[in-house]
């Protein structure tokens, strides 16, 4: 119910849904410093201060290096996701002019569903990895046309029989990029780290309650709450490399398709 309801919040705009995160987070840290300070009123000498400032400081200092490891993570997937993605479009760029190459007349219904596969992945199965974290369907179909495209082909020459083996390892290698696209966008938000970053929050709110709740320091909490929820929202949005506000993009698709090759997608079956 909690993952489906981040799910939701981030469908929103992206102001509106850090916005949301930030007022939770800072709702979050008033309602802990406010149980704790009725449930320990009397608790206010020098030495409860010092030590509640001592805990709160290696808390928060946990607190610190768990977001910012997560986040660090989140960043790397996204990258990899690029690269990935860089690099599918790179071997579908090759297949396509390897085939020009092996035979241009023989090959024209091959490059027209490799074309094809690539206007879906950029202008449809980019989006749908961000809603729904699944692959489409007529890109598999595209793929596989050309696959079984490629293994009919004669070869009738040495350079057509290299030509071959290079563009079957090619996409045979685009099937795996496109599983481990589809395995970064289920990968989800970790229930773990928003445990822990909720944790957190918690204990060191709570345990600023030997402080009195004046306007100053009610802001600082607020401050420091909404920082922390601002970065837990992009670490939770990041989750996603193919949801706003930090996901990656198709360039290497939308270089592949230009006018040419967008021609050639739209050829008649």
């Amino acid at each position: 119910m909690g993952i489906a309801l981040i799910d939701h919040i981030l469908s929103l705009p992206v102001a509106l849904s850090a916005s949301l995160f930030i007022a939770a987070t800072v709702l979050l840290a008033l309602a802990s410093y406010a149980v704790a300070r009725w449930a320990r009123p009397w608790s206010r000498g020098s030495e409860t201060r010092d030590l509640a400032g001592s805990v709160t400081f290696r808390i928060a200092a946990l607190h610190g290096l768990v977001l910012a490891l997560v986040f660090a993570q989140e960043l790397g997937n996204i990258r990899d996701v690029q690269t990935a993605a860089a690099r599918e479009a790179s071997l579908v760029s090759d297949i396509f002019h390897d085939l020009e190459r092996f035979d241009p007349d023989a090959t024209g219904r091959i490059r027209r569903d490799l074309a094809r596969y690539a206007v879906i992945v950029a202008d449809q199965e980019w989006d749908l990895l961000a809603s729904d974290a699944r692959l489409s369907l007529p890109a598999w179909d595209a793929w596989e046309s050309a696959y079984l495209g490629i293994l009919d082909l004669p070869t009738g020459t040495l350079v057509q029989e290299r030509l071959m083996g290079f563009m079957l390892d090619d996409i045979r290698e685009l099937s795996a990029l496109r599983d481990a696209r589809e395995n970064a966008a289920l990968s989800g938000t970790s229930s773990l780290f928003l445990f822990a970053a909720i944790a957190g929050v918690v204990l060191i709110s709570a345990a600023w309650f030997t402080w009195a709740p004046t306007a100053l320091h009610l802001g600082l909490m607020a401050g420091f709450a909404a920082y922390t929820g601002l970065i837990v929202f992009f670490v939770v949005a990041y989750a996603n490399p193919y949801h706003a506000p930090g996901n990656a993009e198709p360039t290497g698709f939308e270089r592949f398709l230009t006018d040419r090759v967008r021609a050639v997608a739209a050829e008649p079956d």
